[in-house]
């Protein structure tokens, strides 16, 4: 496979190799990466803005920071290694399906709960926001000191696995499930977050061999019978009150509520 070495972002945008290595250094406002490309960045390769993956693509090894979102990862990309921080509304945003979030670091995003949208400083905001994807897999990844939910499913998201993440100190929820299904989530650990995961008019959420410490509420599962459904999310609409599932969790002194 063909291999260019770059130190500017215009190189890599024109580059017709397979694989665009970033030198390290400084790289200002929104990087769009090409369909079907690897993008690796070495230690010290920052970008100043927005990286956006393309599709079927690779990103990994960016700091990524000082974005309203930092990160866009497009259908079927990876996005591996990344160090995403200090953006102001999420850090991660996945809008699509079969994306893979590997080993990345997502911390301090949305400290300032801005912007506010209805009323709500955690309107489509959190370290990792999702919606209308399938098959999405979280796996290895700190996700830390977010401004509300550590990772949020929002609508109509389906199929998905978070596995081994270490989810802690965001200020709502570790893991938020809302008006989507059949999650998959297992032997994450959470630790003082206002609730590691919560559940909200979801069904067919698997909550597996997970650890729970000093967030008050482990699992929260809640739904609201007086709810309008997204037309991405008729699938996830509940038929009725139950339709999850948890065994095998640590909870540390955690509780638990509404299990089905």
């Amino acid at each position: 496979m063909q291999v260019q070495v770059v130190s500017d972002p215009n190189e890599a945008l024109q580059s017709v190799a397979g694989t665009v290595l970033f030198e390290p250094g400084l790289y200002r406002g929104t990087l769009k990466q090409p369909d079907n490309s690897r993008w690796i960045a070495g230690p010290g390769t920052v970008v100043r803005g927005e990286l956006v993956s393309g599709k079927h693509s690779l990103l990994a090894g960016f700091e990524v920071s000082g974005g309203r979102v930092g990160v866009v990862c497009s259908s079927h990309s990876v996005c591996r290694n990344l160090n995403v921080h200090h953006n102001s509304q999420s850090g991660i945003h996945v809008g699509s399906d079969g994306v893979k979030l590997i080993r990345n670091r997502v911390h301090d995003n949305n400290l300032d709960l801005r912007p506010v949208v209805r009323g709500n400083p955690c309107w489509n905001s959190a370290g990792i926001h999702m919606v209308l994807g399938n098959h999405v897999v979280l796996r290895g990844n700190r996700i830390i000191q977010n401004g509300c939910d550590g990772i949020h499913a929002d609508i109509g998201m389906r199929y998905g696995r978070f596995k081994n993440n270490v989810v802690k100190r965001n200020t709502r929820f570790g893991i938020f499930i809302e008006t989507s299904c059949d999650q998959k989530i297992k032997r994450n650990k959470f630790k003082r977050n206002r609730a590691g995961v919560y559940i909200g008019n979801s069904p067919r959420i698997k909550v597996v061999k997970n650890s729970f410490r000093r967030n008050g509420l482990g699992i929260v599962w809640h739904d609201r019978d007086a709810r309008d459904y997204a037309p991405g999310s008729v699938q996830c609409k509940p038929r009725s009150k139950r339709g999850g599932r948890l065994w095998g969790n640590r909870l540390h002194g955690d509780r638990i509520v509404g299990a089905p």
